[in-house]
């Protein structure tokens, strides 16, 4: 299953924004300057956010080491009435699915 693209908009922020609080906090550890930090920090950020989301969006198209639904490839000839769906999805509940 793909994620939406806001997730991984998301995750790419909130992952970002740690990991530069990390860098800045190196930065400034090593050099003792504040605004060198926050500099780093900025272009660091910036970078490594659109890396990552191309990163991200790669890893969703490639099906290696996805786990595929039993249920995935099956063709239906007609459409589903509500009956059908809801004896479905209690089978599907029942073997853990769900």
């Amino acid at each position: 299953m793909e994620d939406y693209r806001v997730r991984s908009i998301v995750k790419t922020i909130s992952w970002r924004v740690l990991a530069t609080l990390a860098t800045m906090f190196i930065v400034f550890a090593f050099t003792g300057k504040a605004k060198l930090s926050v500099g780093i920090g900025l272009v660091e950020a910036v970078s490594k956010m659109v890396l990552y989301y191309l990163h991200e969006r790669t890893w969703g198209k490639i099906s290696w080491g996805k786990l595929k639904h039993p249920l995935a490839d099956l063709v239906l000839k007609k459409e589903l009435t509500p009956e059908d769906k809801e004896l479905i999805q209690q089978r599907l509940k029942e073997l853990g699915y769900m």
